[in-house]
């Protein structure tokens, strides 16, 4: 089968996105994902070509269906947006202009699906980086087969499996948002107030992991702790954190947050 292509931004790299591990869309450090399309597993193999992103399906589907992954796939990787306010940004500022070139050329990657992601959120919660990632592994490793991110169904007909992911609480809230999203392709925002585990915090994490909304921002002890150490802010309430925040990296505000948390903590 020949790869379908992605036409992708000059400052697209994939071996650096895959280096520096982003949230949400790889479980593993190889550029291959593994997806449920109609109830069954679809692998899908990345790789790039200077200016195309190339995916090579495992199985022969429906064009139209294929076209659909594709948008899909562009929209989680980013691969047509335009960075290049936000570079100028990070280089006018004193502590992401230390990570120039790790930021340049990497995206935030966002999940596969809203379910997906809401998971990844809940399992995020409190805990390191690479917990989340021995959480969320966990899940697709008894879950998944090993290969892919399992249905809301088989999380509410495996219960006794999930409690057995290392997730603690936060299984209860999984079980309620599967639940929530049983009927549902996508997430609606509003609605999710009402399921137990998603507040505003989750929320504000989602609509900038999930919606890809940059100018959307999170206040978490990590923040407020880099906030301190490295601009010498003074913050007294969360408010203040949140004004800082828009002051220094305007509409980009969510998107420098994601990397000094990732540059100055994960790595």
């Amino acid at each position: 089968m020949q790869p379908y292509s992605i036409r992708i931004k000059d400052d697209f790299d994939l071996e650096k996105i895959l280096k520096y591990k982003p949230f949400f869309f790889f479980f593993s450090n190889e550029p291959t994902r593994t997806i449920l399309h109609n109830g069954k597993p679809l692998r899908l193999d990345f790789t790039q070509k200077r200016d195309k992103l190339e995916i090579l399906f495992d199985r022969k589907i429906d064009n139209l269906e294929q076209q659909q992954i594709i948008k899909r796939i562009s929209f989680c990787f980013g691969a047509k947006e335009n960075l290049s306010d936000f570079y100028t940004m990070a280089q006018n500022d004193t502590v992401l202009k230390e990570f120039s070139e790790q930021i340049y050329g990497n995206r935030l990657l966002s999940a596969y699906t809203d379910f997906e992601a809401l998971v990844s959120i809940v399992a995020s919660q409190n805990v390191t980086f690479l917990q989340y990632k021995k959480m969320v592994g966990n899940i697709v490793e008894l879950l998944g087969d090993g290969v892919y991110f399992p249905s809301t169904t088989e999380i509410l007909q495996k219960k006794e499996l999930l409690k057995s992911c290392g997730l603690g609480y936060r299984t209860k809230f999984i079980e309620a948002i599967a639940d929530h999203m049983k009927f549902k392709k996508q997430a609606e925002v509003d609605s999710l107030y009402s399921v137990n585990g998603i507040g505003p915090y989750s929320l504000d994490i989602f609509r900038l992991f999930q919606l890809r909304d940059y100018n959307n921002f999170y206040v978490d002890v990590l923040t407020k702790k880099i906030f301190k150490e490295n601009y010498g802010f003074d913050w007294k309430t969360d408010k203040d954190v949140r004004n800082f925040a828009k002051q220094k990296f305007g509409k980009f505000q969510g998107l420098a947050e994601i990397y000094l948390q990732k540059f100055l903590n994960d790595n």
